[in-house]
């Protein structure tokens, strides 16, 4: 027999070989208990009572709350507690820069307001010319944005602010819809006597969309809008209008702009 043979057998039966463990008083050396004992029952006796310890252990860690004390220690329910958290606020904070703008566009759209007439806010503009836009430096901010044709059709009605005229009215076949030039948020969605239902649209650089005589609006005020949303369909409401068109008006800074200067009604 080989000697790792003779090695692996003699380990076994020294592992086998039975050892008497005798408990003795120590005053009077009697003998109080004797038990007999194997290593090879010891080692297995200390590897269950390892085992049991560990998952004692564990078992405390995962199930109580001293698991928050351990460094790194992810707890899915804190987590997903937080991740709503953290939603809730993110749309806060989208709710408060929302009405933020939302004032800010109806400040600039009824800065020149004069008086009230049919229940409604008359705006008393301050009209620019196209030659005085070139000319200004705000209007390079303005030539730098990109805007969408609300509706393609033929204008009916140019842009005359000497005659109150303060858009441009757009014809369009029956039910085409009417779509956000730009993102922005809806500062009012509402209907009047004189322009049926109206939307207006403020967006980034003090810019104010105006869209009037809807039939039908799609939105509401506070909603929020991207680029090429559609936000009505185009109609014939409102005393004032002679047929179905969009009356679209375009407005920076509080003052009444030329649409047609920005924007190509006939794509």
């Amino acid at each position: 027999m080989s000697e790792s043979g003779e090695t692996k057998r003699k380990l076994w039966e020294r592992l086998k070989d039975t050892y008497r463990i005798t408990i003795l008083d120590d005053e009077n050396l009697e003998e109080i208990g004797s038990y007999n004992v194997s290593l090879l029952n010891f080692y297995i006796f200390i590897s269950v009572i390892g085992f049991l310890l560990s998952v004692l252990v564990i078992s405390f860690i995962v199930f109580t709350p001293v698991k928050r004390l351990i460094p790194g220690y992810g707890d899915i329910t804190d987590n997903r507690k937080f991740i709503e958290i953290s939603e809730k606020v993110d749309a806060l904070e989208k709710e408060v820069a929302a009405n933020e703008l939302y004032t800010k566009g109806l400040k600039n759209l009824l800065s020149g307001a004069d008086s009230e007439k049919d229940e409604t806010t008359e705006i008393e503009p301050q009209v620019i010319t196209s030659d005085e836009l070139s000319d200004s430096k705000r209007t390079q901010e303005l030539n730098f944005l990109r805007f969408i044709t609300p509706v393609t059709g033929a204008i009916s009605a140019a842009y005359q602010p000497n005659i109150n005229h303060y858009g441009v009215d757009i014809i369009a076949p029956k039910n085409t819809p009417i779509k956000s030039v730009m993102g922005g948020v809806i500062i009012s969605a509402d209907w009047t006597a004189n322009m049926g239902n109206t939307v207006y649209i403020q967006h980034q650089k003090n810019v104010v969309s105006v869209y009037k005589h809807l039939s039908i609006s799609l939105v509401k005020t506070g909603d929020l809008v991207n680029t090429g949303q559609v936000i009505g369909i185009i109609g014939n409401s409102g005393e004032m209008t002679t047929g179905p068109h969009l009356h679209f008006e375009f407005w920076y800074d509080g003052k009444s702009v030329n649409p047609a200067s920005f924007i190509n009604f006939n794509k």
